[in-house]
């Protein structure tokens, strides 16, 4: 559920020699190559263009594969250390989008977990636990992300002074 740690462990495991070459919810596929050969990135993709995607290209980025929304790119070390955000402005609105639609996914959860339990079936009062408790975990990446915003926004108070 933390995107950032998970492309920390991804480019671990690429600095062991296993690139990723699939990932699919949760599970992910290596290939041995050479230790350190490749940096990852992953992304969030909602709503990236076709011409978003032929940028990527032109930088010698290269798309590895897709995991519901989210999207994991290589570009060779050797090249040097690259950033999908590179400046302060799109970093702070990229994570504001991230933050929001975590925030309509845990709306959607309260909802659903309410209707649950003020159902009289025992079987509807346990899915609803169970939505209220996928909510409280989704809590997490929501206030780490929340911090990063602040962070962000800290640091473009200072660069504007």
């Amino acid at each position: 559920m933390d995107y950032e740690k998970e492309e920390q462990w991804i480019n671990d495991m690429a600095d062991q020699g296993w690139y990723l070459k699939k990932a699919f919810i949760g599970y992910f596929i290596f290939e041995q190559g050479q230790p350190g050969e490749y940096i990852y990135r992953n992304e969030l993709i909602i709503g990236k263009s076709k011409d978003y995607f032929e940028f990527l290209t032109s930088m010698h980025i290269e798309y590895v594969t897709k995991n519901g929304a989210w999207a994991y790119y290589r570009k060779k070390a050797v090249e040097g250390t690259f950033e999908l955000l590179s400046d302060h402005h799109s970093k702070l609105n990229y994570f504001q989008w991230v933050r929001n639609l975590m925030l309509v996914f845990a709306g959607f959860g309260i909802f659903a977990g309410g209707v649950n339990i003020v159902q009289e079936h025992i079987l509807n009062k346990g899915i609803g636990l169970i939505d209220v408790l996928l909510v409280c975990l989704l809590g997490v990446p929501i206030i780490k992300t929340s911090k990063r915003i602040k962070k962000l926004q800290q640091e473009a108070q200072l660069f504007e002074r």
